[in-house]
């Protein structure tokens, strides 16, 4: 399973980019803010959610572990694909989108290309009240349980997995890898 990929952007496309690491080039959908951000010859880094399908296997892009774990939790909602739940993230930042489900906001929901009012309900029911708010945690601990939350890991497991983490690791990004190896054994 892919999770990141670092490497130089050859191509800008319609919605995508194409990084180029080993040799090989990889075809990754991204939000807006990411493709704006991406230019031509520069190297990016990015967390990746991989999407399996019978004929094909497409690769999403996020920058940040924050923005992977809420759009996995959108992925999640029944009705909502993988190319939609990108679309969703083009609203703006985690804290914003988590605002905006929180305060059930359908109709900005359905401003979003291909989601209409029942579909914008079923997301706020599944995930109102259930994403983590990050904004105002200045703690690392309080970011990667954060983060873990987000991932649709439970809150002590989470809180324990990132104080385990926080006795080996400085950073919130070596925190929340060395989390995510312990979750996986």
């Amino acid at each position: 399973m892919i999770v990141t990929l670092t490497g130089k952007v050859t191509h800008r496309l319609d919605g995508a980019v194409i990084l180029e690491t080993g040799g090989i080039g990889y075809e990754v959908s991204v939000t807006p803010a990411v493709l704006s951000g991406a230019a031509v010859g520069q190297v990016v880094s990015l967390w990746i959610h991989e999407h399996r399908r019978e004929d094909a296997l497409d690769l999403f892009g996020l920058s940040s572990l924050e923005e992977l774990g809420i759009y996995r939790r959108l992925v999640g909602v029944s009705g909502v694909g993988p190319k939609m739940a990108l679309h969703i993230m083009a609203l703006g930042p985690v804290s914003e989108i988590e605002a905006i489900i929180d305060r059930g906001d359908i109709e900005m929901i359905t401003r979003v290309k291909g989601i209409g009012r029942k579909t914008a309900q079923k997301i706020i029911l599944e995930l109102k009240g259930k994403l983590v708010h990050s904004k105002g945690q200045d703690s690392s601990l309080d970011e990667v349980v954060a983060a873990l939350v987000n991932m649709g890991v439970d809150r002590q497991v989470a809180r324990e997995a990132a104080a385990s983490a926080a006795k080996t690791e400085r950073t919130v990004e070596g925190q929340l890898k060395s989390a995510l190896r312990q979750l996986g054994r």
